[in-house]
């Protein structure tokens, strides 16, 4: 990358910087209305100052100390949206700032900061996927390599961590087969929307990431392009394809969450039904997209014996390892946990992936089981998918994990010091 491409991408940001500082009168409605001030320590703070340091932030100055912590503890929850009156995606703002605020940290340059955590990501992607799945089953993810005479009904995007619990990404592409929707398989690593390069405020690298991705979504040829990951979610519809459309003149597709989609086919899903599911269903809801929690909402009514509950817990957040402080999020689990137990269900059903992989193995010893939501809706449409991810989290002991997915190993070849290092980083860290 030249150094005029990479400042033209920063070029970008600084302008909706500009647009969003020209736009916000500095009530601040958003911070009010922000979840995890109270628990990050800055609930003292004065919402609109801490709203003018954010919007010095993003425009080239050094806001304060204050709005640099609740840069950091932005967890992506949108409580903020609804709350603004005049048109500004805070979550964006804030976010943004928080890009803004670590560029201007001394240490290491921006490339360095992000590097290890991004491959040390994409390691565990490719181990863990190969370690459940054998290479037929795992080829259903891989982009076709014959070109289609008429585009797909739909992209499915995976992003890169689903592939990580992928019976939930199978579950995703049996509904679609179900509904008889045509799709192309999108994601990985080599397709990343470029969200661990914009936290660090590397916005050069995240746009020639992003916009690539975003190319190759677009070269299926087809408008409908459907998201697993919420993070992903954010990070192309809110951030880069913005950006794109400035860039090159052209929305070369909307992206818009799975699960929204499958709700808009609700009916069609009821009457494929085949199974009764009687549970008593607690939902993980996280509030990023509430058309997603409408729509899951909507699939669960139409699922033949299943009761949803509804606790007394504050939704907060994208996914669960992104909410701060820690002990913020292990007091809202343990309360989640105990209320669940009181009010006797069956089953507390996860919504996303990361949600998934932090939680499936924490049922031992409880009442009540933890699934996905996918597995739920796939049981009452005759779909079975193992999780294979649980079954190795509850092993605990590495060595034997390699034992249990030996025939796996011998069929990829893989070297057993990165299935080892795989193996410890993803469930012994």
């Amino acid at each position: 990358m030249n150094v005029d491409e990479a400042t033209g991408f920063v070029d970008l940001f600084r302008a909706r910087g500009a647009e969003i500082a020209d736009a916000c009168t500095r009530c601040g409605d958003c911070f009010r209305a922000c979840p995890v001030t109270g628990p990050g320590g800055i609930a003292a703070a004065e919402p609109g100052e801490t709203a003018a340091a954010i919007v010095d932030l993003i425009t080239g100055g050094d806001g304060n100390e204050d709005a640099r912590r609740w840069t950091e503890l932005c967890c992506g929850s949108g409580n903020c949206i609804p709350a603004c009156k005049h048109g500004i995606n805070p979550r964006f703002m804030v976010q943004l700032a928080r890009g803004f605020a670590r560029r201007a940290r001394d240490g290491a340059p921006l490339e360095t900061r992000w590097r290890n955590p991004f491959q040390t990501m994409s390691r565990s992607v490719r181990v863990l996927s190969r370690l459940q799945l054998p290479p037929e089953t795992l080829a259903r993810f891989r982009h076709p390599t014959e070109e289609r005479q008429t585009p797909p009904d739909v992209v499915f995007y995976t992003g890169c961590n689903v592939i990580r619990t992928p019976h939930i990404a199978l579950l995703a592409l049996d509904v679609l087969d179900k509904l008889g929707t045509s799709y192309e398989v999108m994601g990985g690593v080599g397709q990343c929307c470029g969200v661990y390069q914009y936290r660090e405020g590397d916005f050069a690298n995240n746009s020639k990431m992003a916009h690539a991705t975003i190319e190759g979504l677009a070269s299926a040829g087809t408008s409908t392009v459907l998201s697993w990951c919420p993070s992903c979610q954010i990070s192309i519809a809110e951030v880069s394809l913005p950006n794109y459309e400035r860039q090159t003149g052209e929305k070369p597709f909307d992206l818009n969450p799975f699960l929204v989609y499958l709700g808009d086919h609700a009916e069609e899903l009821k009457a494929l039904m085949v199974n009764r599911v009687e549970k008593r269903v607690v939902l993980e809801e996280r509030p990023v997209f509430p058309q997603t929690m409408e729509a899951v909402k909507k699939l669960a009514a139409i699922i033949p014996g299943l009761e949803l509950v509804e606790l007394d817990v504050p939704r907060v957040g994208v996914q669960g390892g992104q909410i701060t402080p820690a002990s913020f999020r292990q007091e809202l689990t343990e309360r989640e946990f105990r209320l669940a137990t009181e009010a006797g269900i069956d089953v507390l059903a996860t919504i996303h992936h990361a949600d998934h992989r932090d939680i499936c193995d924490a049922a031992t010893g409880r009442s009540f089981q933890i699934v996905n939501f996918m597995e739920l809706l796939g049981a009452g449409l005759g779909i079975d998918s193992d999780d294979a991810y649980k079954r190795l989290k509850l092993i605990k002991d590495i060595d034997d994990m390699i034992v249990e997915t030996a025939p796996l190993i011998e069929a990829y070849k893989l070297d057993l010091d990165t299935v080892r290092d795989a193996l410890a980083w993803e469930f012994a860290g």
